[in-house]
């Protein structure tokens, strides 16, 4: 069932000038599944009128109804986001939608790019919540170091990361995430592979992937230009 609803700003956490970390509390909350996404937008709303233009963002977290996104400010609305959502602000959600869920019992390798880590908070939420000590592989890709986890994020202990930075200095991986980056770190083919950035980083990844035998892999793309 699809919820629409109005949420109230409690947190911003500026990671750097384009990527923020913006917290809220939903006032019809309901269980979602780790993976899924809300539609957001800044309009009013009124319930007996059409939704107004809004944007996708990935859950940044598995709670009660106080709920994060990760924004990344790209494009004309994104800038909006930006420059109208501070403490106390008010905006409306549709959620949950999508098909990238991330609960399924199986081995996990995730692969992101960016702001695409942002789906994979939410597992990570739902593993502290659970208390569970699965062993889950991160392999994340980001332009400057100050977007690393880190940074911002404590991950549960059981996962273990591999961060890649591609402009800057960096003092471990500072370069592109290679396939034998990923292979000599996978010793078995039972392994799920969920991919999330865009669409020439997931067309690489999971053709790579494939070309090793590797065929369960499940995919999550942004759009650039929002």
């Amino acid at each position: 069932m699809i919820i629409t609803s109005k949420c109230e700003v409690k947190e911003i956490k500026e990671i750097n000038e384009t990527l923020r970390l913006i917290t809220f509390k939903i006032d019809k909350f309901r269980k979602f599944e780790p993976g899924m996404f809300l539609q957001l937008t800044l309009d009013d709303f009124n319930f007996s009128q059409p939704w107004p233009e809004s944007r996708a963002f990935s859950f940044a977290s598995y709670d009660n109804g106080t709920e994060k996104i990760l924004v990344r400010k790209q494009g004309i609305y994104t800038s909006r986001i930006f420059n109208e959502l501070k403490i106390g602000s008010d905006f409306y959600i549709k959620y949950p939608f999508g098909e990238f869920v991330l609960s399924e019992g199986d081995k996990k390798v995730f692969i992101a790019a960016g702001a695409g880590i942002s789906v994979f908070l939410s597992y990570f939420d739902y593993m502290k919540t659970l208390n569970t000590k699965e062993d889950v592989i991160l392999f994340q890709i980001v332009k400057t170091k100050d977007e690393l986890l880190e940074n911002y994020y404590e991950l549960p202990s059981s996962v273990k990361i591999f961060s890649f930075v591609t402009k800057g200095k960096y003092e471990g991986f500072n370069r592109r995430i290679e396939m034998d980056d990923i292979l000599s770190n996978i010793k078995e083919k039972d392994y799920t592979f969920y991919i999330c950035g865009g669409e020439g980083f997931i067309q690489k990844y999971s053709s790579g992937l494939k070309s090793f035998g590797f065929n369960k892999i499940k995919v999550e793309s942004w759009n650039s230009t929002i």
